[in-house]
């Protein structure tokens, strides 16, 4: 499981054509990650500094119910975001796939410093490759 999140954090950085020159995700490849395997019940991240945390969760889980438990995560926790990540649910942008297509994943990261990160990229061209609706859906976390 680890080497196959790797695998997809090293594609979501590599920097796209399609994108500009800027990868899917342009902060993934400098950050630390912990990748715990849970049910979904015991989400719950330390109150201490961290970058990323990914939630590997079974696959019983459907898209909605990723996507409930991790607004729920969201409510619980509302100085962190978490975004859900479903095997099934094939995510792009301008055609350049975003998900990782294997494990159910929620995402975990301190709000404010995925906020500034948000801001620096809202200065650049990168979110002009994204359809409305994906854009609104990530960025409403």
């Amino acid at each position: 499981m680890s080497n196959d999140i790797t695998e997809w954090i090293s594609r979501i950085i590599k920097p796209r054509e399609e994108l500009g020159g800027m990868p899917v995700c342009p902060f993934a490849g400098s950050i630390d990650l912990d990748i715990i395997d849970t049910d979904g019940s015991d989400i719950n991240p330390p109150p201490w500094d961290f970058e990323l945390i990914i939630y590997k969760l079974p696959d019983y889980y459907t898209i909605a119910k990723l996507f409930e438990l991790a607004q729920s995560y969201n409510i619980k926790f509302p100085e962190m975001i978490f975004l859900p990540d479903h095997k099934d649910r094939d995510t792009f942008i301008n055609s350049v796939q975003t998900n990782n297509g294997k494990y159910n994943l929620i995402l975990c990261q301190w709000r404010d410093n995925l906020t500034k990160s948000r801001e620096k990229l809202a200065k650049t061209g990168y979110y002009t490759y994204w359809s409305e609706d994906y854009l609104k859906e990530i960025l409403s976390t």
